[in-house]
């Protein structure tokens, strides 16, 4: 059995974490079983085979898919601290499910955050993409919902992480994989290197702070759409490795990220 503290489904991210989020390992919503809610997310890769040659090789990226994960949930008669609020134990198992049913039919997706045993937490943002159906053999209710993250990975919980860049220095990233959606917010006009993951990002003719958000490939000035800024070297944009990169920029570049795990 996975040893984790508390799962929350919701809630309002900011940049010191999740507030907000319901609770749904409790006495009224409580994980059934853990499987199928952690894992590799896999790699974009691509098998190829020739014919008259034996094996064959892979191509592609090697960059993490989106992520499936299987939520398997127990619904109860009882109340979130044990005790009932509404009239009777039949009452409150519907306005349990109601509770939860609420939570998936979101269609922007929710934040899924899991506290681990060491305080910490991690979270995916999920929307439940397909059907699941209930489950009552007896007076616990059970569903499978499957979620979809197009996120490739776990992200850290609580404060995020920033650094300030103005010359040469380097970054360094926790975590068990790398960073891919870093924002890189340049003071004004300059280049931002890491010579580590060997790219650089440019910025020429702003009129002000520019924010380059390599997740979502946005360039923006004061708010407006400001891609004819922005020069990069790779496809990836800006993204930083597990440990110490070493970088180097001419005009001030505020980082943030959060460290992600598989």
């Amino acid at each position: 059995m996975v040893d984790c503290d508390d799962l929350r489904l919701g809630g309002t991210l900011t940049a010191a974490g999740i507030t907000g989020g319901t609770s749904i390992n409790s006495t009224a919503l409580g994980v059934a079983d853990w499987s199928g809610l952690f894992g590799h997310s896999g790699l974009s890769l691509t098998s190829n085979e020739v014919s008259g040659r034996p094996g064959g090789w892979l191509t592609g990226d090697g960059l993490g898919k989106p992520r499936q994960p299987l939520l398997n949930m127990q619904i109860t008669r009882m109340g979130i601290n044990g005790g009932q609020t509404s009239a009777t134990p039949q009452e409150q198992l519907w306005a349990n499910t109601d509770v939860f049913l609420t939570k998936l039919a979101a269609p922007v997706g929710n934040y899924l955050e899991v506290d681990l045993p060491d305080g910490t937490s991690r979270f995916l943002h999920v929307t439940a993409w397909d059907a699941a159906s209930i489950a009552q053999p007896r007076t616990v209710r059970r569903m499978s919902v499957p979620l979809y993250s197009a996120g490739s990975y776990w992200k850290a919980g609580g404060q995020e992480s920033t650094d300030t860049i103005a010359g040469a220095d380097a970054v360094v990233v926790g975590g068990g994989v790398s960073v891919y959606d870093p924002i890189l917010v340049f003071a004004g006009d300059g280049t931002f290197t890491n010579s580590t993951a060997g790219w650089s990002i440019t910025i020429t003719g702003s009129t002000g702070a520019v924010t380059v958000n390599c997740g979502a490939r946005t360039v923006t000035q004061a708010g407006i759409p400001a891609d004819q800024l922005l020069t990069v070297t790779d496809r990836e944009w800006g993204w930083f490795v597990v440990g110490s990169n070493t970088v180097t920029a001419n005009v001030s570049v505020v980082i943030t990220w959060r460290n992600q795990w598989n």
